[in-house]
């Protein structure tokens, strides 16, 4: 059972609740990835109810499978950085795709703000959620599983071997 990290905690600089319209409300995210000077991306979990798992003695238990989708911050670790086309990183194959990392709630139109990733590699932090990306599924392995065969390609995938 893996924990998967939805960071919703409200920026510094949040007046909003996280669900009234007036005013909108900014996630720490936004801060953290787009708006410091150092752009620095954590993989710490601040709250134990943005801790998603499977279990309680993880996290919050509100998982049925193990598994989520992407976060902004792991995107951000492996090269994608806001307003700054990247091409050449492993994450990107030129398509839109979301993560499931809050950036706003938008109160002059209703609509919660996620991260996602622009198909040039650029993290974008005001994709509205009615817009229709691709998503990246990710699941944690634990640090003892070995390698059996593969080198990750698509044509040539890993398989792990989980005796």
């Amino acid at each position: 059972d893996g924990t998967f990290c939805n960071d919703r905690t409200f920026a510094s600089n949040n007046n909003g609740n996280g669900y009234s319209l007036v005013p909108g409300t900014n996630y720490s995210a936004i801060i953290r990835l787009t708006q410091d000077s150092n752009k620095t991306a954590t993989l710490k979990c601040s709250q134990e109810s943005n801790k998603f798992s499977t279990t309680t003695s993880r996290g919050n238990s509100d998982l049925t499978y193990p598994i989520a989708l992407i976060t902004a911050d792991e995107v951000a670790l492996a090269g994608a950085t806001q307003n700054l086309i990247n091409e050449n990183y492993y994450l990107n194959t030129n398509v839109y795709f979301w993560t499931m990392t809050p950036s706003r709630f938008e109160s002059a139109y209703g609509s919660v703000s996620i991260f996602a990733i622009h198909y040039n590699g650029n993290l974008v932090e005001y994709g509205h959620a009615r817009y229709t990306y691709g998503i990246r599924p990710v699941i944690n392995i634990r640090s003892d599983v070995l390698i059996q065969e593969g080198d990750g390609t698509i044509e040539n995938p890993f398989v792990l071997n989980l005796a």
